[in-house]
C-alpha cells in the first residue's frame, strides 16, 4: 500500500511538471529576434493590378521571416517568408505582399474551416489569408483597448485574380466592394496589392471606439503619422487524418516587448498592444506655408483629441537586422505542419488539461485506497 501511494505521488508530480515543460517550450522562440518596428511608408499612388512595381510609388520591400514574425499563437514554427510593401496618398493606404509558403491554398469562398475560438471571429476566407490588423495613430491603444483586437482586414486571393477583403472583429462582413485588390499565384506562393480607403479605416476606428477616437482622413493621412498594425497570416494546409483543410498555424509580426514589459511572444499575438509593424507616413503634399503636411507647421490639425503621439512609441524596439529589405522570398519548409491540432488556441493549454485529468484520476485513486485501508482496520 505504501508503495502504491509513493507511485501515485510521483504520478501527480509528473502531471504538474509536464504542462510547465510544454508551456516553456512553446513560449520560448529561439528564432524570433526582434520586431519589425517603424518602417517608412512613402507618399505615392501605385496601380492596383496585381503586379508589384516599385517604380509606381511603393516603398522598399520589408522582408518577413521567422526572425521578425512569430508563431506564438498557433504553436508552429514560422515557415512563410516574403516581402511587404506600402504606400499612401490622401485617399488610400496601400499594401502589397509577395509571400512564399510551402503549401499555398487559394481561396474559393467564405471560411468554412473553423470559427476562431480565441477571438470569436473567422479569418474570412477558406484558403491562405493575409490579415492586416490596424490601429491608425494608435488611437485605440491610447483609448484603453490594449487587450482587444483591432479591426481585421482579411485578404484572400481567388482563382480569377481578385483579392477579396473580409472585415472581422468589428461589423463582420465581406467589404470587397470598398477595397480594390488584385493578385496572382506564383511559383512559391502568391502576391497581392490592395487599396484600403482612409474613409473606411477612420470610420471603423471611430465606431469601434464608441466615438472616443474620432479619426478622419484629414487627420490621419498626414506625413509623420504612425499607422500601427500587424500581419496575421493564416496558413491553410491539407490534413489527411481529417481528409480536409485545416489551419496549420498563424504567424504574427509581433512586438518584441509590450508597453508593460511583457515579452511579445508570451502574449496573445492578436491583441492590438502586440502590434509590431508600424508604417510611418512620409512625403506627401505641402501645406500653405510650403511645409510637408503633418510636420507640425502652421495650420496643422491635431489628432482630434484621441491623445495619440505619432512620433514616439515606447513599444517600438527597432533592430536594423530585422528591418531587412529586398531579400529573396525563400521557400523554407523545415517545419512539420502535419502535427497541428487545427485549433487556434496555443497548444500549451492541452498540457494543463491533461494534467487536470491526471490529478483528478489520482485523487480518486487515493480516495479509494484510503477507504479500503479504513475498512480493513
Amino acid at each position: 500500500m505504501k508503495v502504491m501511494k509513493i507511485l501515485l505521488c510521483v504520478f501527480m508530480l509528473g502531471a504538474l511538471l509536464l504542462p510547465m515543460t510544454v508551456f516553456a517550450d512553446t513560449m520560448v522562440d529561439d528564432n524570433f529576434v526582434d520586431e519589425i518596428g517603424e518602417i517608412d511608408c512613402p507618399y505615392g499612388t501605385p496601380t492596383i493590378d496585381g503586379v508589384i512595381n516599385t517604380a509606381e510609388g511603393w516603398s522598399a520591400a520589408q522582408y518577413i521571416d521567422k526572425t521578425n514574425t512569430d508563431g506564438c499563437w498557433g504553436g508552429e514554427e514560422v515557415v512563410i517568408t516574403g516581402n511587404i510593401y506600402r504606400a499612401w496618398d490622401k485617399d488610400n493606404l496601400y499594401i502589397a505582399a509577395d509571400i512564399s509558403v510551402p503549401e499555398y491554398t487559394i481561396c474559393t469562398g467564405v471560411d468554412d474551416i473553423e470559427t476562431d475560438n480565441v477571438t470569436g471571429n473567422m479569418p474570412g476566407w477558406n484558403g491562405d489569408v493575409f490579415v492586416y490588423s490596424v490601429d491608425p495613430l494608435q488611437a485605440l491603444l491610447n483609448n484603453g483597448f490594449n487587450n482587444d483586437a483591432a479591426p481585421w482586414y482579411c485578404f484572400g486571393l481567388f482563382e480569377d485574380g481578385t483579392v477579396k477583403t473580409y472585415r472581422t472583429h468589428f461589423n463582420d462582413a465581406d467589404i470587397t466592394e470598398q477595397v480594390k485588390g488584385l493578385g496572382a499565384q506564383t511559383a512559391t506562393g502568391w502576391r497581392f496589392e490592395v487599396a484600403l480607403p482612409w474613409t473606411l479605416l477612420c470610420a471603423d476606428t471611430a465606431e469601434y471606439s464608441f466615438g472616443d477616437a474620432p479619426l478622419t482622413p484629414e487627420i490621419t493621412a498626414k506625413a509623420g503619422n504612425k499607422i500601427s498594425g500587424a500581419m496575421i497570416y493564416y496558413d491553410r494546409v491539407f490534413d489527411p487524418e481529417q481528409n480536409g483543410m485545416i489551419t496549420g498555424s498563424r504567424y504574427v509580426t509581433i512586438a518584441k516587448t509590450l508597453p508593460d514589459g511583457t515579452p511579445g511572444i508570451m502574449c496573445s499575438g492578436w491583441i492590438l498592444q502586440a502590434h509590431g509593424m508600424h508604417f510611418m507616413l512620409s512625403g506627401g503634399p505641402v501645406d500653405d506655408n510650403g511645409a510637408a503636411d503633418g510636420d507640425g507647421g502652421a495650420g496643422e490639425t491635431n489628432n482630434g483629441g484621441t491623445n495619440t503621439n505619432t512620433n514616439t512609441n515606447t513599444n517600438t524596439n527597432t533592430n536594423t537586422n530585422n528591418n531587412n529589405t529586398n531579400k529573396p522570398a525563400n521557400n523554407n519548409s523545415s517545419a512539420n505542419k502535419g502535427n497541428s491540432t487545427g485549433s487556434s488556441s496555443p497548444q500549451t493549454y492541452d498540457g494543463f488539461g491533461y494534467a487536470a485529468i491526471a490529478l483528478f484520476v489520482a485523487a480518486i485513486a487515493l480516495h479509494f485506497i484510503s477507504k479500503k485501508r479504513s475498512a480493513t482496520r
